[in-house]
């Protein structure tokens, strides 16, 4: 059976910066081997830095990382995409141009015969109520309808000023289990098996009943961290194993 891949927070086009290109050469290494060993590609968010769509723009910083997106699907790699808290508004273009699916904020569906549900991971904790107005006000269409009529240039500078505070930073053991101690009550389904989330820029593999938890690791820092889901056992893969550091490991319930 061949495995699913899963992959996020790879915060792609961040200005300035000298990593980019060698970040998109790794994400092109995890393309051809989801390609050649899977059936799927699943982008869990953030893969952009900043993403919007305007009519008739495409930020020229993240034309290099479209095409690599464009060849992996030509070349018959299925690839599905969630919105981050980074992705501002996926508006279909990446579906119509390039053949993504973009099935909306989270998915709940059959992976190789486990029950399990997708999400970038930002917004679960109920008690995140002022984070959860927000992103409802920034994703809602009054707020996308006036930040269209922003000069492209003045739109980026924008989200490169409020964006780079979340971009690097690891969630230590202690916030992440306090964090998923709330949300996944709130976000698992009676039958789910397995959850999937990124956000936390954290690896770990966490037990909550008869289901297990993944919070991947984030492909924007040096050990370029991504995963795997056979139908038994998810496995971590990372691009430069030297600067990987190990996945937590934790039973919630």
């Amino acid at each position: 059976m061949r495995p699913v891949y899963f992959i996020s927070d790879l915060h792609a086009g961040i200005k300035n910066d000298a990593e980019d290109p060698a970040k998109l050469q790794d994400f092109r290494i995890v393309l051809e081997r989801a390609r050649a060993e899977g059936s799927e590609l699943l982008i869990l968010g953030d893969l952009f830095d900043f993403w919007f769509e305007w009519g008739e723009v495409v930020p020229r910083r993240h034309l290099p990382w479209l095409e690599a997106l464009r060849c992996a699907v030509s070349g018959g790699l299925s690839i599905t995409l969630l919105p981050g808290n980074h992705d501002f508004k996926l508006d279909g273009m990446l579906e119509r141009e390039l053949g993504l699916n973009l099935p909306g904020d989270d998915q709940r569906r059959n992976l190789l015969g486990t029950a399990a549900f997708l999400h970038h991971g930002d917004g679960l904790d109920p008690r995140e109520r002022g984070y959860r107005l927000m992103r409802r006000v920034f994703r809602s269409r009054w707020a996308q309808w006036g930040f269209r009529w922003l000069h492209p240039d003045l739109g980026m500078a924008f989200a490169d000023h409020i964006g780079g505070g979340d971009r690097m930073p690891v969630w230590n053991k202690r916030e992440l289990l306090a964090y998923l101690s709330r949300a996944i009550p709130a976000a698992l389904h009676p039958g789910d098996e397995l959850m999937v989330m990124g956000h936390v820029h954290a690896a770990g593999r966490f037990q909550w009943a008869s289901a297990t938890v993944i919070t991947l690791p984030p492909f924007v820092h040096g050990s370029r961290g991504y995963g795997s889901w056979d139908g038994s056992q998810f496995r971590f893969h990372f691009v430069h194993e030297e600067l990987a550091q190990a996945p937590l490991e934790e039973r919630l319930s």
